[in-house]
């Protein structure tokens, strides 16, 4: 994704560093779902276990577009699980963890 963008020259940073973490963090921010973040990391840890045997590529571009990502795909379900957590959502149905702790103030100001 970055190098689509332009190799930067010599002495220049160089992004990829702070899109590895702060891609998948902005993803889950938007996706924030318990449920599919563990589809997600589940899919990227059998590519993952299977890196032997796809190492050479399959010849079908998508398969190997998701290969070749795959740890930024993981990168991404673990954090769609976290924020699923602070977003109480697993598979776009709420979770209840416990009872709401909003009171409504008897003789407000």
């Amino acid at each position: 994704i970055i190098d689509a963008y332009g190799i930067g020259s010599y002495q220049e940073v160089n992004p990829g560093l702070f899109t590895v973490i702060t891609f998948p963090f902005l993803f889950a921010v938007m996706f924030g779902d318990i449920g599919h973040g563990c589809l997600m990391t589940g899919s990227a840890l059998t590519l993952i276990f299977l890196e032997k045997r796809f190492r050479k590529g399959t010849g079908n571009e998508i398969f190997d577009t998701f290969f070749y990502g795959r740890y930024i795909i993981f990168l991404m379900g673990v954090f769609a699980i976290y924020t699923g957590f602070i977003y109480n959502d697993i598979f776009s149905l709420s979770l209840h963890l416990g009872p709401s702790q909003w009171e409504w103030p008897e003789n407000p100001v």
